[in-house]
Order: C-alpha cells, then structure tokens, then sequence
C-alpha cells in the first residue's frame, strides 16, 4: 500500500556534494548578477540617468511620476532600440520593485494593474469593426483582420511587463515572488479589483509556462542540499524536527516526490511524501514517529502556486511511479488534515446555527453539568464544552463527544459548499484531484496544531486507479463527490441531511426523505441530497 503525503533522482554520492552543488548554484547566480551590473553601467534610457539601483531609488524620491515612467519603458516597444535596453530597463524594475517596502509594493502593483491593463475604449471599438465585418463580410481578410485587432485590444498591458520580465535571468522566480507579494496583498485589499484582475493575469502566465513543462524528481538523502532545506521550509502539515527526520523521510520505506522546472532547478514546485504501509494509517504520529522502514503517511504541500492546479499532474505521476517500481501496490491513500473544520463550527454557533440532533442534546446537557458549562440553552453548553480546557484531555468527554462531531465532520467534508465544490481546501485538492473521502480517522493527529484545527479528526482520501478519472469529471462538471460505502458516518449523514439540518430527523435518527437514488452499476451508486450529487463506490482496501 501507499500512502501520499502533500507537502529527481540525483547521483551525488554523499552529503558534501550536495552542499557543492548548491555553493556551485550561488556562483552561477553572482556571475548573472555582475553580467547584468555590466550592462546596466553602460546602457542609459532617456529619462534615466542610470539603473544603478541606489541612484534609481533616489530618483523614485525625487519624482512621483518615476514609477509609472518606469514601467511605462518597460511595457512600450520603440523603433530601433534592440534587445538588450528593455531588457536591462525590466531588470531595473525588478530590482527597484525588491527594494520596495510592503506600501510601496501595493503602489507598484496598484499602478501596473491599473494604468497598465485593458484599455476599455479600444476593446469596444475593436468589438464594434469585428460586429461590423461579421454581418458585411463573413469571409473575408477584413474579419480576420479585425478579429486579430480585437484578440490583441483585450490582452492586458501588464502582460508585456510579465512576458519581458520572464525572459530575464532569474526572472521567473521573480515573479513567483511577486505574485506571492500580490497574493499576501490582496488579503488586505480583498475589494480591490485592479489587483484581482492583475492576480488572474499572472496566474494565467505561470500556468502557461508551467503546465506541460514540469519534470517528477524523487528526492532522496543524496540529492542537492538546497531542495532538502526547501521541502523542509515549505512543509506546512507535518513539519520537520530535525536533520534526523528529514533522513528518514527521505529515507528506505517513503518516497519524496516533486515536479520541477528546468528554470527553476532550486524550486520545488509542488511535492509530496509518500510512505510504504501494510495497511490504510489512522493516525499519523505513529507514523511520524515510527523510526523502522516502511512506515510513513501522507500530508499535501502546495506553496506559493495558488489557483494553479499542479497537483491533478503531480498526483497521477507519482501513481504511474509507484505501479512501475512497485506493481503489486493497489491502494493509494492519503492521512489528511482537516483544517477548516473547527473553524466552520465556530462561525455556525456564531450565527446561531442548530448544530445538534434530538438524541445528541441529552449527551451535551450531561457534560455540560460535569464540566460545568450549564448556562444557555444546550448550543451554546456544547460551544462552552468545546471551548473548555480540560475537554480534550478527558478521555471519557472525548469518547461521548466523539460520535457528535464524527458526524459533524462528515457533514462538513460532503455537505458544506463553496459555490458547487468542497468548502474545506483539502478536501477540494484531493476531490478534484480524482479521490473519493474514504474514511474519516477520530483522533488522528493529536498534536496541539490538530486539535486546533479539527479537534484531532483526520481522513483517507482514496485514489483508485479505477475511478481516479470519472472522479475528477463529475467533482469539476456538477460537484459530485464520491464516497467510500464503506464509511458509514459518511452514508448516514447523506441519508439523515436537509438543508434545515434538524428538519426531517427524528428521534431515532433515521431519514429518507431527500435522497434520491440514480443509476448504480460498476460507476457506483449516485444519490442525491438537496441538489448535490454523491457516488457511492464499493472499494476494498488493506
């Protein structure tokens, strides 16, 4: 069995090497760096006295207008002006941008995203004389031609500052790191829609010129230092102790996988771990901690490439690996967080929404007199009990609560939408991706970091090789998500679900009103609740 884990085979022969190889990368970037500096010191644009970047930065000081020169030289073709001077005129931007300070990098993008974008008057009048020639001559080089007008009036001009900068050395990884820098800014300028369209422009690009040109890398304990030391910093789920664990992740029994690109040797686009197991993993600090070969399970790492969707490629590829060195394997699975979870619970009691069942009240009002959270009505004693230090460390609480927010999980995982997909981030990578939720893992990951996040509750996300395709079809067409038969929790929340959560249920907690059943088969059994669709497939595991 094996399990992956979100988060190039190499013939170095010991560590030293790698290091080698990274010193040997630095010096390659320092020789770029003097090139440029060359170049810079003996070319000038009119208008600038020189690119040297401290003297730029005090220009930027001394002219309000400098920036938008700036760019306005970069984006502009003139007559005559060769190769080399716009692209000595985009690195100056790049560098004047990096020295920038977090407002003065909102000023730049702002600028660039609005002076420097669709010019409205242009598309209308381009639209206007390609209406004109479809209804006066169909056929002719008129309508190409101002179909070709028109395609190019509605290409953004920031596009040009994209394409220049790109072509520069280095100059891919520049705007990955600005688009991480847009990324963080629009957080705070969620309203901006400058800023939104420049972000929808650059990520256009980097799909572009990612897609299609991506390398699989296995990466063990001889590969360069450099990509060890990044996996280990972008790790976000399962973080590395020590030099040790980084050893043994790397190491006999697991796999470590990563899709690069040849512009981008030290960059590790998207990679995942993945581990060798006799059975499907419930919890993964016994796998974590488990120091023999052979054990090891999955979390999902996908950085700064946000919106750029990677990870269908990266997961099949390493499907298509494994089979081949390893062609016994028929399970593939993940041990994955569930970091929205108690985040959703809160914002429901916040709102004021009824989130437990008849039978559940009874349990709630019994341990909110143990724990002494007995104010309010039994809602708000279950968000005090949850809210409760001691909770999570009394076994006996954690076993009556258990049942409750199974079942509030597993609402959660197929029921709780953003638009007409998976509301959790997770679960929408791995859905998309082709999985089926599995089985959801009570107690998980109970580290400080997945209590907070899930209250300990983990899932196995199931790749079959079988489904993986049809899977991804139907989550991308309409939404449908499909789920293991062979978790129950996920078949009674499906059977006991409303929109009104309370609405149909009774005492006993059985209901079938709402779900209706479509065509079963080998695809699976789909059902349907409230409008979203769900296949029910048969799939046997270790």
């Amino acid at each position: 069995m094996a399990s992956i884990s979100n988060g190039g085979n190499n013939n170095n022969s010991n560590t030293s090497n790698a290091a080698g190889s990274g010193t040997l990368q630095a010096l390659k970037a320092n020789v770029v760096d003097r090139y440029w500096n060359d170049i810079a010191a003996h070319f000038r644009e009119p208008g600038f006295s020189t690119f040297d970047k401290e003297r730029t930065r005090r220009a930027a000081d001394r002219d309000p207008e400098f920036m938008r020169k700036l760019l306005l030289a970069v984006i502009t073709d003139r007559p005559g002006q060769g190769d080399i001077l716009p692209s000595v005129i985009a690195k100056s931007s790049c560098d004047f941008f990096s020295s920038l300070d977090r407002n003065g990098k909102t000023e730049f993008l702002r600028l660039l995203a609005r002076d420097f974008g669709v010019l409205q008057e242009d598309v209308v009048k381009a639209a206007e004389q390609y209406q004109d020639y479809a209804h006066k001559e169909p056929e002719s080089k008129a309508l190409l031609r101002a179909e070709q007008l028109l395609r190019h009036a509605i290409v953004p001009g920031h596009n040009k500052f994209f394409d220049r900068v790109s072509r520069l050395p280095g100059g891919l990884k520049f705007l990955i790191d600005m688009r991480q820098d847009l990324l963080s800014i629009i957080q705070t300028n969620k309203g901006d829609v400058y800023l939104s369209s420049l972000n929808e422009s650059l990520k256009e690009k980097l799909q572009a010129w990612f897609v299609g040109f991506l390398d699989l890398e296995r990466l063990t304990w001889q590969s360069p230092a450099v990509l060890l030391e990044k996996i280990t910093q972008y790790e976000a789920v399962h973080k590395f102790k020590d030099v040790q664990d980084l050893k043994r992740r790397v190491g006999p029994g697991r796999r470590v996988f990563a899709l690069m690109n040849k512009s981008l040797p030290a960059e590790p686009l998207v990679f995942v771990q993945v581990a060798l197991v006799e059975r499907l993993s419930d919890n993964v600090q016994g796998i974590l901690d488990d120091p023999s070969p052979g054990h090891a399970n999955p979390t999902e790492t996908v950085k700064w490439l946000s919106g750029i969707e990677l990870g269908n490629f990266l997961i099949k590829r390493v499907v298509r690996s494994l089979k081949v060195e390893f062609p016994q394997i028929e399970t593939f699975s993940t041990l994955s967080p569930i970091p929205g979870f108690r985040k959703w619970i809160g914002q429901c009691q916040n709102l004021g929404q009824r989130l437990l069942l008849p039978q559940e009240e009874s349990i709630v009002s019994q341990l909110g007199q143990e724990t002494g959270a007995q104010s309010g009505d039994v809602e708000d004693q279950f968000s005090a009990i949850l809210k409760h230090p001691s909770t999570f460390s009394d076994s006996e609480t954690m076993g009556k609560l258990q049942p409750i927010l199974r079942r509030l999980c597993a609402r959660y995982i197929l029921l709780e939408k953003r638009r007409h997909l998976a509301l959790d981030p997770v679960a929408n990578f791995h859905l998309r991706n082709g999985a089926c939720a599995h089985r959801l893992n009570w107690l998980g990951d109970t580290s400080t970091k997945g209590m907070e996040e899930s209250f300990g509750l983990m899932i196995n996300y199931l790749y079959s090789l079988d489904h993986i395709e049809m899977n991804n079809q139907q989550y991308l067409q309409d939404g449908t998500i499909s789920v293991s038969s062979r978790d129950t929790g996920f078949q009674k929340v499906l059977m006991d679900s409303k929109v009104n959560f309370r609405q149909d249920v009774g005492a006993g907690g059985a209901v079938g009103q709402g779900l209706e059943q479509g065509p079963g088969g080998e695809e699976g059994e789909v059902v349907q609740v409230n409008g979203s669709n769900f296949r029910l497939l048969e799939i046997v595991t270790a």
